[in-house]
């Protein structure tokens, strides 16, 4: 019997993320925290944990998983008033940075940032929300050269696309931006910590998002060598004190899972990470 290579595993997660990625319904819970840890062990028992396997992955054990989400608006926060407006049918421009903590390392460390792993790039996207459906344009770009990224004379450096698709994703992202009449800018900073959970064939992923808090636009986001970890981004203007779980599915609600959502949370919510965050800085 043949047994996989890691890279025969590396390209199966590949294909699931990218499936889980495409168009997908999407619905979100807030629970609490006493309500948590229940939910945890029923989701973890039939899903298995999910973490990013890609180029430059963090392949040491017991890590803690971050995610600092940068939110664009125009100065008139467009985004933001339609988003208000009809949260379910609207549109964000987004970059994520991804990060890893490792708590087990902090005895060791001469320098925070020894307990951090990260890549030097962000995540960009253009994601649509029609209803309860979501699908995202998204590509990877260096951070380094981010704050050129929209210029008005064309791509500042090469885009590290390996694909056709992914190209096409900056071009569409990139023309949405130039087409507008006002400039499009960093508006809100979110960080959170992910705990996220797929199963085999990349048709539903759990996400459970805690800790969320907002945070002003620091005036040197993109030239910052360090990560955008909360010890980077100085005190929060808001946080939300309840766990987030997202729901991503390319396939039917499990009767397990709905029967744990509804125990440990009640019905789906309208919430959002970009309108909470917008709010806390911009009132409204």
């Amino acid at each position: 019997m043949s047994v996989p290579s890691p890279a025969l595993d590396r390209a199966r997660a590949a294909l699931a993320d990218a499936a889980i990625t495409a168009e997908r319904e999407e619905t979100k819970y807030l629970v609490e925290k006493r309500d948590l840890p229940g939910l945890l062990r029923q989701i973890a028992a039939e899903l298995e944990p999910h973490r990013f396997t890609g180029e430059a992955a963090n392949r040491l054990p017991g890590a803690e998983h971050f995610v600092t989400t940068i939110y664009f608006d125009t100065p008139g926060l467009r985004y933001y008033r339609a988003s208000q407006q009809n949260q379910h049918h609207n549109l964000k421009i987004r970059a994520k940075e991804y990060y890893d903590l490792h708590p087990s390392l902090a005895e060791l460390a001469t320098d925070p940032e020894q307990i951090l792993r990260y890549q030097p790039w962000l995540w960009f996207e253009l994601k649509r929300r029609e209803g309860s459906v979501t699908s995202k344009r998204r590509f990877r770009f260096p951070k380094a050269a981010a704050a050129t990224l929209f210029e008005q004379r064309g791509f500042a450096c090469e885009l590290p696309s390996q694909t056709a698709e992914e190209r096409a994703d900056a071009e569409a992202l990139v023309e949405h931006v130039r087409a507008q009449d006002e400039p499009v800018v960093p508006s809100a900073v979110v960080n959170y910590r992910r705990l996220s959970f797929q199963n085999a064939d990349g048709t539903l992923r759990v996400t459970v998002d805690l800790a969320l808090s907002y945070f002003a636009v620091p005036a040197d986001l993109f030239r910052r060598a360090r990560p955008l970890s909360r010890s980077e981004l100085g005190k929060p203007l808001g946080v939300e004190p309840r766990a987030v779980v997202e729901v991503k599915r390319r396939t039917d609600l499990p009767t397990w899972l709905g029967s744990a959502l509804n125990a440990a949370a009640g019905p789906p919510v309208t919430y959002s990470k970009f309108v909470a965050a917008s709010g806390a800085l911009h009132g409204g």
